[in-house]
């Protein structure tokens, strides 16, 4: 690269186990390549690299990894990717993208910056965030000093989450992307239907009626839990209505 050549972003995804296939992380890769105009390169952190697209950079799991989320606090290693001082943006690889990224760049003297979160107690969402490589280096080396007793106090629902909440408890300021390009498909997207109980027909759905639609000016709508794109991508799911716009942009 010479000098005149801006210095590339760095996307980088975790997958690992079934619940997401090659596809998941192909999609991906086009989404970025269709919204983000200023250089970048794609890596994927995986335990299994088969069948993903050209451009894509793999790197193997540790064989001793996590089991869940925690694996994306590796971001956090001094060195991690051999990417020291440079800026890598995480993203998960149940969201789609619909608009420019260049936001992605804003503000590029924050060492850490992240997509707000909208639920109580946890200010930003792990799904998306920015990170100096080998800048909050703490948030890994205290995590692994005590994984186990770490993840039995912090996680979420279950104990393969909690990634954002360790972050959480140990990123003291928090920066973030501006308002309105990051939103939750459940939340922010019309998407949750009623739930009706009728005595003869039990609990009947409406979702069937509607569709899901972003807010204007949205960049990325992020598929946390259930459903995921391809669970709407054509039709209802439960009570969570049709998102036309999955087909037109998870591809």
């Amino acid at each position: 690269m010479s000098q005149s050549d801006p210095e590339p972003l760095h996307l980088v995804c975790f997958r690992w186990g079934t619940r997401y296939g090659a596809d998941y992380v192909n999609r991906l890769h086009a989404m970025v390549t269709r919204h983000l105009k200023s250089p970048f390169v794609f890596h994927c952190v995986t335990d299994e690299a088969s069948g993903l697209s050209p451009g894509i950079v793999p790197h193997p799991l540790p064989a001793d990894h996590f089991n869940g989320n925690w694996n994306k606090l590796m971001m956090f290693q001094e060195n991690f990717l051999d990417l020291k001082g440079r800026n890598a943006v995480l993203l998960d690889l149940d969201l789609v993208i619909l608009d420019d990224l260049s936001f992605l760049h804003s503000e590029p003297d924050k060492d850490f910056m992240i997509a707000r979160n909208w639920a109580p107690g946890v200010r930003g969402n792990s799904s998306v965030y920015r990170l100096r490589i080998g800048s909050h280096t703490q948030v890994w080396h205290d995590f692994i000093a005590d994984s186990s007793g770490n993840i039995e106090s912090f996680h979420g629902k279950n104990r393969s989450f909690g990634d954002q909440q360790w972050m959480n408890h140990a990123i003291a300021d928090y920066a973030y992307f501006p308002a309105g390009k990051i939103v939750s498909f459940k939340r922010h997207c019309g998407a949750k239907s009623l739930e009706i109980k009728l005595p003869l027909f039990g609990t009947v759905s409406t979702a069937r009626f509607g569709s899901a639609k972003p807010p204007q000016g949205t960049a990325i709508v992020l598929f946390h839990g259930d459903p995921l794109p391809p669970d709407v991508r054509d039709k209802p799911s439960g009570r969570w209505k049709h998102a036309p716009f999955v087909a037109e942009h998870w591809r």
